[in-house]
């Protein structure tokens, strides 16, 4: 409600949003090959197994560790994702620009929608018994329990973080710099301008309606 009305003809899907998929899109399975990769190639000895999809054996222990880690990585990209989008030009972290709480103000922002809060939080716990009980880990979601792992998922949700807000902030500087060009400096009230005109009119028109009557 802070922002101004679009047209109903762009629809849904303006190019803002399609743009932002692709980044995010490209971003996210970018980091995820990378934590595959990682996990397959850089700490393991690369062997991919043999009937991996089928069975979990010693031979494909690495390959479904790799696995492990991309899903949770994913899963955590789209919970923070889903966070992120509640504004899709401001920083998460200052959501409300006028606010004095510099360093704290997320944590209002995150409580606000208490929904949605519970929702990722929910998110994050499914995580780990996809992960660590039996037969759900390996049968079903052909996973296995992970450890060291947890350290390349942190850092790789900290670039995902930084990814991010880097491309929010390239939004916000494009924007800031096109309505300098345009002269749209208070799009808000430029949009409403033909509202309150109109509205002001027909206040005058009934006045001077009014005014006849009277006389």
């Amino acid at each position: 409600m802070a922002r101004p009305p679009q047209s109903l003809k762009k629809g849904i899907f303006t190019l803002e949003i399609v743009v932002d998929i692709l980044v995010y899109g490209v971003w996210m399975a970018c980091l995820c090959l990378a934590s595959f990769s990682i996990v397959m190639f850089g700490f393991g000895d690369g062997n991919l197994g043999s009937g991996c999809n089928s069975r979990y054996s010693e031979e494909c222990d690495t390959v479904f560790r790799a696995r492990a880690t991309t899903f949770v990585c994913l899963t955590w990209f789209a919970l923070f994702l889903a966070w992120e989008m509640v504004n899709m030009r401001r920083s998460f972290f200052r959501m409300q620009p006028k606010s004095k709480r510099y360093f704290t103000q997320w944590m209002y922002d995150v409580w606000r929608n208490q929904f949605l809060f519970w929702a990722v939080i929910a998110g994050f716990v499914t995580i780990f018994p996809t992960l660590y009980i039996p037969v759900i880990n390996h049968v079903v979601f052909k996973h296995t329990g992970i450890s060291w792992e947890w350290g390349i998922i942190v850092v790789e949700a900290i670039l995902f973080f930084g990814g991010v807000e880097s491309w929010k902030w390239a939004k916000r500087v494009y924007f800031r710099r096109n309505a300098k060009k345009t002269g749209q400096a208070d799009l808000e009230a430029m949009v409403f301008s033909r509202y309150l005109n109109s509205d002001s009119v027909s206040s005058e028109g009934e006045g001077q309606v009014d005014e006849k009557k009277v006389g």
